[in-house]
């Protein structure tokens, strides 16, 4: 029994330092993720562009009564098209779940934009990341488009 409880003891003493390990790379992945939404906020084309890889894609989920719409277009392209809005574009996120394995990771948000101060619309963000040359890079923004209701949506 001693023997066990010692176990025990040396478990639960290790577990903290493995949660930390594990949580370190979701870390990293969720940096990723806010240094994309931070220049989004300022309209920084090159800010949002230095933290997804080449190829990457953004793909749109609009709910219509008959039937859904899904449109994709190049990340880069989308990061030229808010940089160069008119309008001041604001999309607060709130992270719901994070999940790594490896070399590849899925953040999940909650979202809301905004227009020149009024939201336009809600949803979800989940972005899909893989890391290369040592960092964590957007590979995909997948993102859903609620006009209604957007009460618990992240406020500005």
């Amino acid at each position: 029994m001693r023997g066990l409880l010692t176990f025990l003891a040396a478990v639960l003493a290790a577990t903290p330092v493995l949660a930390q390990a594990l949580a370190e790379p979701a870390q990293d992945a969720i940096a990723a993720v806010r240094s994309f939404t931070d220049a989004f906020d300022r309209a920084d084309e090159a800010g949002m562009t230095s933290v997804i890889i080449e190829s990457a894609q953004v793909v749109l989920v609009r709910p219509r009564e008959d039937g859904d719409t899904v449109r994709s277009l190049p990340l880069a392209q989308l990061a030229a098209n808010i940089a160069s809005s008119p309008a001041d574009l604001k999309e607060p996120i709130a992270i719901k779940n994070v999940m790594v394995d490896g070399p590849v990771a899925m953040v999940w948000a909650d979202f809301s934009l905004f227009v020149d101060g009024t939201r336009s619309h809600c949803g979800v963000d989940i972005f899909t990341l893989v890391q290369q040359d040592g960092a964590w890079k957007i590979a995909t923004i997948t993102y859903s488009h609620i006009t209604e209701p957007c009460e618990e949506a992240p406020a500005l």
